[in-house]
């Protein structure tokens, strides 16, 4: 463990997503929080909390600082929200500016903003201006990479080596394609944002390995992540039991194949229907995929437990990024709060999947059993606003340099 000569200082901690990945790898932090049932989340998860506004408290309450860590609201900036934040920014930068010149203008630019918790981003600025930790770590969503972006030119001019860039989640075995953008700072001397564990998903290729990326693992499906699986039939249409089964023999496909020989002719993979009309997990447009010799299933159903109906493509890569809701959008989909869960999307060609807390839990990153508190609704919420814990801890490690 490092000398820390101070604390760690988690800002806008929420539910604890860095605090998860600072304790994977030996240390504790405090965290500053507004929102009472997100710091109760973090207490009962063993995280110390304090309930406050960041933006009314004194940094040097808090001195002496080792490290530093941050993920201001991304409400502003998000393209799931109104992005109020594009109109704010130049009164964000300006701050940000004046902030590193000795000059505290939030007051005066706070009053200017379309949305109140833009200004909130140079909250993290303001803090290490103060209490020069010897580390920094910050998060937001990729519209504010470019914000990023200018700090780094800004913590450089008070002796900072920084660094700023968007990460995917999938990639540090995270089962979601779930994008941030981070920025890492070091007094102690150059930092680089970590390297992938995992490869990057290629939605128009996904099983294509790119060039550079044969080392690492592959990622993670969101059906793998959960432990869900792929029921359903593979029918031979060959001339079987005497004439007696034109349609062909079935079996399930957790079964071993019929023995294979030149007369089999093509297959159907289908799934196992729920009642005699439409196949569950299929709209009724679709059927089964009939391929020549043995394929995979174009889709199929997910037969157990909470998991029933599920589409295919949960099989077939990560989830999409997971917003705070029950429902994990299908790909190519852009979320909407008034959409039904279930619901159809033509664009993309199927359904969002339901997930259950435990669940949503899992695809963010966190250990299954984490102690989520408040309706079913604001845990959900908690789990979407939340950093992902696998990220944070290499994010975290590349800004203490204990990656090296």
């Amino acid at each position: 463990m490092a000398d820390r000569r101070g604390g760690i200082v988690d800002l806008f901690a929420g539910a604890g997503g860095w605090d998860e990945g600072l304790r994977q790898l030996g240390h504790e932090a405090v965290g500053v929080e507004f929102d009472q049932l997100a710091c109760a989340t973090g207490e009962a998860a063993g995280h110390a909390r304090r309930l406050a506004d960041v933006a009314a408290l004194d940094p040097m309450e808090f001195a002496p600082l080792w490290g530093l860590i941050g993920s201001p609201p991304c409400q502003a900036y998000s393209t799931a929200g109104k992005n109020l934040g594009r109109f704010d920014k130049p009164h964000v930068i300006a701050c940000a500016h004046e902030l590193a010149a000795g000059a505290d203008t939030r007051a005066e630019h706070a009053t200017a903003c379309r949305d109140p918790r833009s200004l909130l981003t140079v909250e993290p600025l303001r803090w290490a201006l103060a209490l020069r930790p010897r580390w920094i770590a910050l998060e937001q969503v990729p519209p504010a990479l470019e914000l990023w972006t200018i700090f780094v030119g800004l913590l450089a001019t008070h002796g900072y080596h920084a660094t700023a860039g968007v990460l995917s989640a999938e990639q540090y075995g995270v089962a979601q394609t779930r994008k941030r953008a981070f920025l890492i700072a070091s007094l102690d001397g150059p930092v680089e944002l970590p390297a992938p564990t995992h490869r990057s998903y290629n939605p128009r290729n996904p099983h294509e390995v790119r060039e550079g990326e044969r080392h690492l693992r592959p990622w993670v499906s969101m059906g793998k992540a959960l432990g869900w699986r792929r029921p359903g039939v593979a029918r031979t249409h060959a001339n079987t039991s005497y004439g007696r089964n034109p349609g062909g023999a079935s079996r399930e496909l957790n079964r071993p194949a019929f023995t294979l020989d030149c007369s089999c002719g093509a297959w159907t993979f289908e799934p196992i229907p729920t009642d005699s009309t439409t196949p569950a997990g299929l709209h009724p447009r679709q059927g089964a995929a009939r391929v020549r010799g043995i394929d995979l299933p174009s889709f199929t159903l997910v037969a157990s437990g909470l998991a029933h109906g599920q589409p295919i493509w949960v099989h077939e890569r990560p989830a999409t990024t997971v917003l705070g809701d029950r429902r994990i959008q299908p790909p190519g989909h852009k979320a909407n709060a008034t959409d039904p869960p279930g619901r159809y999307d033509s664009r993309s060609g199927t359904r969002a999947a339901r997930v259950t807390v435990e669940q949503a839990t899992v695809l963010q990153g966190f250990r299954r059993n984490y102690p989520w508190q408040g309706s079913r609704h604001q845990q959900f919420r908690q789990i979407g606003n939340a950093v992902c814990p696998p990220v944070a801890r290499r994010v975290l490690a590349a800004a203490m340099r204990e990656d090296r």
